[in-house]
């Protein structure tokens, strides 16, 4: 391994989506089990990973991926038939694939046994499930393929356009229909509707007469694909199978060969549902050059500052000025772009979670993404997994009720959670929403006392989102018993902290036997923001845009008190006014503003509400490179990070969130 050890990370990285479009595909594949074409493309992905394997030396997981491959070819060639408990197989092998992966990264070496996994795979493979498909197939085979007379050859001939195919359809009614004369007839009908029939067999009049089994063949001229034309006539009732077969039709050598040749025909059919590697020119760049490259912008960005604030009175000064802040800005763009990643990297592996939760929970639960092509910054993405694999299983188990549950309150059977993505402004909302049972807010307080959280005085005077709020505390959980998904107390608060150390915020929203919505906020990067420069106490405070409302001057005559605070009415809302000073605990006397004759005020989003953050001095807006603390002062209060001003001297930059 020591003379493959350069390109380890490169077998890691690709090892990686190998295996996530593997579970991608055959999540497809479970509800289109007849797609040749995404059995194909999972057929490539383990044969890839295969390979890639043997190469690197790694012998367990390359008998893992030719065993996974072995099944694959099987059902390429219709010798296996997909059903739910193929695809359970399926899952377990490339999960024990993924550990494998693991082993070799972590410790070296392929640790894992597969020798359990490949003898009940090898059980599974000896047993009778392929007879049913198989009799029917055979059937078919032997009973119904359709001879053609060269009158019949010279019809499709004429018939075929550029972008036609030709098929021969077999469909199996079930054997007891009551009406198969009436299903005959709707399946021509049918197949009339997607394109010309060549003939079929039995003929029509056979069908109208009942004059026939319960099988029935024809020759199909259409531009439509194979899956497409399943699917329409497996609409109809009382239809068993539909197995279909492309023919292959020429007009003469020359005019196949234009076909073949032709830009419209030089790829196989296409379907949206494979997932496929993007072919586009691509270069794989360590992580760590880009933040270093980030370093380097960041402190390019910190010398134009440095450099406005000499304000030299020169023309050719003001002018090298405004080109270095050009290609600063536009060097800014374009790292930060190469930063970002679609959020979709994340999302992808989510459906195969609720797959394996549903059956768990024995659940029905439709996952539903949006927005997976919104970008975000890698460093960002790399953090959000775990906080969303907590909110999606307690939407599974918490939220969605059973089936027999839902019927019982006239809903669908099948629950739906939606996990969606968009941008706002300078920040990335992520939503998951489901239709469950939603939270019982007076439940949660009732916990909240019996955990010591709170006391029933403080729950009175307590609004509903403070008592959802409950559920973000460290070891808080509704569960009255332990189970593999969820009662340990354990996730939420994760969800929380992981959260706000990206400088986002998380908030819940529910409603009884309606559902539940928690909504994630973080800014697009954590590198580089625009912040507005305030002074407190004769220091320079950053306060990043992102959580500004408005900026505003006022008069302290039009300062109210309502319960003991001091607060401004502004456009009909009441908000609360507080001094940044005081929350910083610095040594100053609080509440002179009051004699002042103009206020400044800073309005800030903080939580799910408002607040009017006094500051001595409104300074300017600029961008700013944001630094950490390190670990000494990580865990200031109301302090997220530092950046240098123009002069050279550090700002402290104010985490606003829960300064109220």
């Amino acid at each position: 391994m020591d003379n493959n050890s350069q390109y380890l990370q490169m077998f890691f990285d690709e090892s990686a989506e190998y295996i996530q479009m593997l579970n991608e595909n055959i999540l497809v594949l479970e509800q289109e089990p007849n797609n040749k074409e995404i059995i194909n493309s999972v057929f490539r992905a383990a044969h890839s990973l295969k390979g890639m394997a043997a190469t690197m030396g790694f012998d367990k997981l390359t008998d893992l991926t030719h065993k996974i491959e072995n099944v694959l070819d099987k059902v390429r060639n219709d010798e296996l038939v997909i059903n739910e408990e193929m695809i359970d197989y399926l899952f377990a092998g490339f999960d024990l694939i993924t550990t494998l992966v693991e082993d070799i990264k972590t410790k070296g070496e392929e640790a894992s046994d597969i020798s359990n996994y490949v003898e009940e795979l090898k059980t599974y493979l000896a047993g009778d499930h392929t007879a049913e498909k198989e009799e029917v197939i055979t059937k078919l085979d032997e009973n119904f393929m359709i001879d053609l007379d060269n009158n019949e050859k010279n019809e499709i001939v004429n018939k075929m356009k550029e972008t036609d195919y030709v098929y021969q359809v077999n469909t199996v009614l079930n054997e007891d229909s009551m009406l198969k004369s009436v299903r005959g007839y709707m399946v021509i009908k049918k197949a009339t509707e997607l394109g010309h029939v060549v003939k079929s067999k039995p003929s029509k009049e056979k069908i109208e007469d009942e004059d026939f089994g319960n099988e029935i063949s024809l020759i199909l001229v259409t531009s439509m694909d194979e899956n497409a034309i399943i699917d329409e006539i497996e609409d109809i009732i009382d239809v068993q199978l539909v197995i279909i077969k492309q023919i292959e039709m020429v007009k003469s050598t020359k005019e196949k060969d234009n076909k073949s040749n032709s830009p419209e025909n030089s790829s196989s059919k296409s379907n949206s549902k494979v997932k496929s590697f993007d072919v586009a020119p691509t270069v794989r760049v360590d992580i760590n050059k880009l933040d270093n490259l980030m370093n380097m912008v960041g402190e390019l960005l910190i010398n134009k500052t440095r450099l406005e604030g000499l304000k030299v009175k020169s023309d050719i000064y003001q002018d090298i000025l405004q080109q270095l802040d050009r290609v600063t800005m536009e060097l800014h763009h374009v790292v930060m772009q190469i930063r970002m990643v679609p959020i979709g990297g994340i999302f992808n592996r989510f459906p195969r979670m609720l797959r394996d939760l549903s059956k768990e929970l024995n659940k029905q639960i439709d996952l539903i993404i949006e927005g997976a092509d919104t970008e975000l910054d890698r460093s960002i993405i790399d953090e959000l997994a775990d906080p969303l694999v907590h909110i999606l299983r307690n939407a599974a188990d918490h939220g969605i009720e059973s089936p027999e549950a839902r019927q019982k309150k006239d809903k669908d059977a099948i629950g739906k959670i939606l996990l969606s993505a968009y941008q706002k402004g300078s920040e990335i909302i992520i939503e998951v929403e489901d239709d469950g049972g939603g939270i019982d807010p007076d439940l949660m307080a009732e916990i909240a006392i019996e955990k010591g959280i709170a006391t029933p005085e403080e729950i009175q005077s307590m609004e509903k989102k403070e008592k959802l709020n409950f559920i973000f505390h460290p070891g808080f959980s509704t569960s009255k018993e332990v189970t593999d998904v969820s009662g340990r107390g354990v996730g939420m608060d994760v969800v929380k902290r992981v959260v706000e150390s990206l400088d986002g915020q998380v908030f819940i929203e529910s409603e009884m036997d309606v559902g539940t919505r928690f909504t994630i906020s973080l800014p697009l990067t954590l590198a580089i923001t625009q912040a507005l420069m305030v002074k407190i106490d004769e220091e320079v405070f950053a306060i990043p845009l992102s959580a500004i409302s408005e900026t505003l001057t006022v008069n302290p005559q039009n300062i109210r008190q309502v319960s003991g605070q001091d607060v401004i009415v502004l456009r009909e809302s009441t908000i609360p006014i507080i001094e940044a000073s005081k929350q910083l605990n610095l040594d100053v006397s609080y509440r002179d503003y009051i004699n002042d004759l103009e206020i400044p005020i800073v309005i800030v989003n903080t939580g799910d509400k408002q607040v009017g953050l006094i500051v001595d001095e409104l300074m300017n807006q600029q961008e700013i490179v944001i630094k950490s603390l390190g670990n000494y002062l990580i865990d200031a209060e109301h302090i997220s990070g530092a950046t240098i001003i123009g002069d050279g001297n550090v700002a402290l930059i104010l985490d606003v969130r829960n300064i109220a």
